[in-house]
């Protein structure tokens, strides 16, 4: 999940860095250039972003299957009774 986050983040960047220079008439090395640093820079921060969010939900599952487990396995009170 988190190389998807960084893999779409990245793009979106560089497309966004592209389209603004092909907008202001920029130079190809410079529009580049500065294309290439924010794609890293979006990556980074959607590796980050995408790290966060699958612990986030791992946790999520992990912590409803426990408690669904322990209430199956938790005699009612008419077992004990019996």
């Amino acid at each position: 999940m988190a190389r998807k986050y960084a893999a779409v983040m990245a793009l979106l960047a560089i497309t966004v860095v592209l389209l603004r220079g092909l907008k202001d008439g920029a130079g190809c090395d410079a529009t580049l250039t500065t294309g290439l640093i924010w794609m890293a820079v979006f990556a980074a921060m959607g590796m980050l972003l995408g790290t966060i969010a699958e612990t986030t939900i791992v946790q999520s599952v992990q912590s409803r299957l426990e408690a669904e487990l322990a209430a199956i396995e938790k005699p009612t009170e008419e077992e004990a009774q019996a």
